[in-house]
């Protein structure tokens, strides 16, 4: 045995020693036979993984990672010995006075070092207890939330006095419900108090145990009598069940709240010489609770099962809400980087865009690209779909070029990692050639679009509905880049492959037809426009509804092309119509109101009414004016229809 192998045995028996576990435990606990273990204590030199193990097992937490480090450069020492000769590990011999001295500091920074580990197990029960806290109040906020509710549902069907009584149950429910909400900020306060205060402890920790290591040299360690602390105990959400009694159970949220901010002030004040500071922003409390009455008692996977069957049916608000809650809930029971928060705060994201908010989304996928960039990887597959969904809901939110420049990065990484053909590479180059067009540059999106046509058609077949989907949006850019005849015939043999694959009665063939009608129109034949959109509008309102955008877009469409077909009085009645629907589904400052506005104005005139044509125009030039702003296209195009026609109003008289 050489005489590194020795040092390195030493050390691992005294972290045995210190963790007052058997040779039987040990064996359990790192897969070797006791005879094995005795073996490498004696002076065998081992393999690192029984180095790793030992050391995981035997040593606290706090002192694991340095403990780590050592054992690793003595096996390799032993493994590899220097050509210089090793110190015996034998204390220093120095004089008397000089090891009382050491002795006195060694004590004093153990005693800091004790107390600096026990202020940390101090600080992460207190944590933990806030992380429970959290999720009971998320559910409780909720339950109230559900309370005030059905309250009010009640007390709109009673009538007089007991309309009073109902009207105070949902006062008392409204003090609660903001009873709670400011213990859940509390909760969250004190929890990330105690996670920084921890995390300064922790530093001190490693400078302590620097100080410590260089006093004693080569000498005996006081590590032996560090306090060992507590493994956190299983934590069973069941325990923290409501009580029937709302008031019992806010106190109890208070006292909880209280006692935290007593423990980690005490300890800031030890530290630091004051109070933690509060944050200057304040916690995050949702406006509208994110779970539901009896999620906070639920167990995930029953919550879990609650937003798949969501999303089966389709409610994407459901969907986003209950993901929500289950994104909050690992956060505060699994920590922000747990797999599953993760994949919890992925699906919310997602939900929450398909809801309608694709601003929202896009902060939230932001976060998300961040964490998984970080936790899982640049390149892991579930970073570059939070990519592309980032991308996504940033053109959905209304800034196509920058969507453009991001899905482009992502094409270039899903290329490089999945393949070109993956299906992730090619919806990721079907963002960057739609937002590309919508960014304003058209013939660029048409060429993307084309040869995407390729590659879908040969990786997925002709008649998938990805593949459909790229031939619709080339056809599409190709009419925006100023080619309608082509855009035409593409979207006529479109029609036809949609119709059978999907069916007449599919929203995107009768999007297909749309865009046929649209295109008949741009190569001048307002009339067969006309008429392709009276068929379509048949069938939209049977398929769609009256009051679906698509139906109003192709009355507005019909309208316009009966008056470019030479009929102008039919297309104000036409008109007329499309603004009285618009102004009720849309609101009358939609953009699309307004604009069916302007349609009816123009034929008014062109029917032979200067008069009213001059006041319709003055209205809708200050409703755009103010809605859209006076520089917008639309508003000075109307602008100049409004002085036309208060010219031939004059005219006339």
């Amino acid at each position: 045995m050489n005489t590194h192998a020795g040092l390195l045995a030493e050390f691992l028996r005294l972290r045995v020693d210190e963790s007052g576990k058997t040779l039987a435990v040990l064996s359990k606990e790192i897969d070797y036979s006791t005879s094995q273990i005795s073996t490498y204590l004696g002076g065998r030199i081992p393999p690192r993984a029984f180095v790793v193990r030992l050391v995981e097992v035997t040593v606290q937490p706090v002192l694991r990672e340095r403990r780590q480090a050592e054992a690793t450069r003595l096996l390799r020492d032993a493994e590899h010995p220097p050509l210089t000769a090793a110190k015996p590990f034998v204390p220093a011999q120095t004089s008397a006075i000089a090891l009382a001295q050491v002795q006195a500091e060694q004590i004093q920074v153990y005693e800091r070092l004790t107390r600096a580990l026990e202020q940390v197990d101090e600080l992460r029960q207190a944590a933990e207890k806030s992380a429970r806290l959290v999720w009971v109040l998320l559910g409780m906020v909720n339950t109230l939330e559900d309370r005030v509710r059905k309250l009010t549902g009640e007390r709109d069907r009673l009538a007089g006095g007991e309309s009073e009584a109902a009207q105070k149950r949902i006062g008392r429910a409204e003090e609660q419900k903001a009873t709670a909400e400011a213990e859940l900020a509390r909760a969250q306060e004190k929890r990330r108090q105690a996670e920084d205060l921890a995390d300064r402890l922790r530093q001190e920790i490693e400078a302590l145990t620097d100080e410590l290591d260089r006093l004693r040299g080569d000498g005996p360690s006081p590590h032996d009598d560090l306090p060992v602390l507590a493994s956190p105990a299983a934590q069973d959400p069941d325990h923290e069940a409501e009580a029937d009694d709302i008031d019992a159970a806010l106190a109890r949220a208070a006292a909880v709240n209280d006692e935290d901010a007593d423990t980690i002030d005490r300890i800031s004040t030890e530290i630091t010489g004051g109070p933690a500071p509060v944050s200057e922003v304040p916690p995050n409390v949702p406006d509208n609770p994110v779970t539901s009455p009896d999620e906070a008692n639920n167990p995930v996977s029953k919550l879990e099962a609650k937003a798949k069957a969501a999303v089966e049916r389709g409610d994407a608000p459901e969907a986003a809400r209950l993901y929500g809650a289950l994104a909050a809930f690992s956060d505060a029971d699994l920590g922000r980087d747990h797999v599953d928060t993760l994949n919890h705060r992925s699906s919310h994201a997602y939900w929450v865009e398909e809801a309608g908010d694709p601003a929202t989304a896009r902060d939230l996928y932001t976060g998300v690209v961040s964490d998984r960039t970080r936790v899982l990887g640049p390149d892991h597959e579930h970073t570059l779909i939070s990519r592309h969904g980032q991308a996504n809901c940033t053109g959905m939110a209304g800034d196509p070029a920058t969507a453009r420049d991001l899905h482009a990065k992502v094409v270039t990484d899903c290329t490089r990692v999945l393949g070109p053909d993956h299906e992730h590479t090619l919806t990721s180059r079907h963002g960057q050639a739609n937002y590309t067009g919508m960014a304003g540059d058209p013939a660029t999106a048409r060429d993307l679009h084309s040869s995407l046509v390729i590659d879908r058609t040969r990786v997925l077949g002709p008649d998938h509905p990805n593949t459909l989907t790229s031939r619709y949006n080339h056809a599409h850019f190709t009419g925006m880049a100023g080619d309608p005849a082509t855009a035409r015939d593409l979207h006529s043999s479109l029609i036809i492959d949609r119709t059978r694959v999907l069916g007449p009665d599919h929203e995107h063939t009768l999007i297909s037809r749309h865009e046929y009608a649209y295109c008949i129109d741009s190569t001048g034949d307002p009339a067969t426009a006309r008429d392709l959109y009276s068929a379509l509008i048949t069938d939209q309102i049977r398929v769609l509804g009256p009051d679906h955008p698509n139906t109003l877009t192709s009355r507005h469409n019909q309208a316009n092309c009966t008056g470019l077909a030479g009929d102008p009085a039919t297309a104000r009645d036409l008109y007329a119509k499309v603004v009285t629907d618009r102004t009720r589904v849309l609101g009358p400052d939609h953009p699309n109101t307004l604009t069916s506005r302007h349609g009816q104005a123009n034929c008014t005139g062109l029917a032979g009414d200067p008069a009213t044509a001059r006041d319709l125009y003055a209205k809708v030039v200050t409703d755009q004016i103010r809605v859209l702003g006076p520089d917008h296209p639309n508003t000075l195009t109307s602008i100049k229809e409004h002085a036309y026609w208060v010219e031939k109003a004059a005219r006339v008289r």
